[in-house]
């Protein structure tokens, strides 16, 4: 996983078992807390040698259509915005080129590392300062850290988001694929700020998504099972 010397989230590997326990937090249509079953590769073995191990918190991905798949991979802010512009076009032109609706599309953002912040609600980022400090830059409107998702609201073209929406992403079938490991070291650094019990900060956070968001190990294995399962990487940054 792409790990950024300037990230305050140091902690995230020794808290990662613990999140690991929250991998399948969202279902396909909405963000909910579940636990996922671990992983038992002898229960699923490779149909024959040449293909990869099948594990249940990779599922959601199987599901997704498969007229044509891609996969974005985010892990800095402008990756982010990156991301969500490429992956529009990706819609609009399979839409005006090919006559392709977005059911027949299958789409995967990997928000990790510096992105992952970006998978959390409005909610998340007022009850938990610290989200919006990660961006490192000021709300011009309020001279103050960030309180709310960049990619939430399209018509602050002043944000980092710079106009780029989650919402009608979502709306026409993007699922996204949320690190757990950077997860796991925000919850670290909010619990120590705020005095809280990290498993709480944990359990809010990951009921707390966007639409269509799943916590994976780690963005980077999230990187990886998309494109075994056929998804095209398309970059980010």
């Amino acid at each position: 996983m792409h790990h950024d010397p300037e990230s305050p989230l140091d902690d995230r590997r020794r808290f990662l078992a613990r999140a690991g326990a929250m991998v399948g937090a969202s279902t396909l249509g909405a963000s909910t807390l579940r636990a996922a079953p671990p992983d038992t590769p002898s229960a699923a073995p490779r149909a024959t040698a040449g293909d990869p191990l099948v594990h249940a918190a990779d599922a959601w991905m199987n599901a997704l259509p498969s007229g044509h798949r891609m996969v974005w991979d985010a892990f800095t802010t402008p990756g982010a915005v990156n991301a969500g512009r490429f992956c529009g076009n990706w819609f609009a032109s399979n839409g005006s080129g090919y006559d392709l609706k977005p059911s027949q599309l299958g789409a995967i953002i990997v928000l990790r590392s510096l992105a992952t912040v970006f998978a959390f609600a409005d909610a998340m980022w007022m009850k938990y300062p610290l989200l919006g400090q990660q961006l490192r830059t000021m709300d011009p409107t309020t001279s103050k850290p960030y309180s709310i998702n960049p990619f939430l609201h399209p018509e602050r073209g002043d944000s980092p988001a710079q106009g780029v929406s989650w919402t009608p992403l979502v709306a026409q079938g993007v699922h996204f694929a949320v690190c757990a490991g950077t997860t796991a070291g925000l919850v670290q650094a909010i619990a120590a700020s705020q005095s809280l019990p990290p498993d709480d900060v944990l359990a809010d956070l990951v009921a707390n998504q966007i639409g269509n968001a799943h916590q994976m190990a780690t963005g980077i294995v999230a990187v990886g099972r998309a494109q075994e399962k056929g998804f095209t990487y398309g970059g980010g940054g």
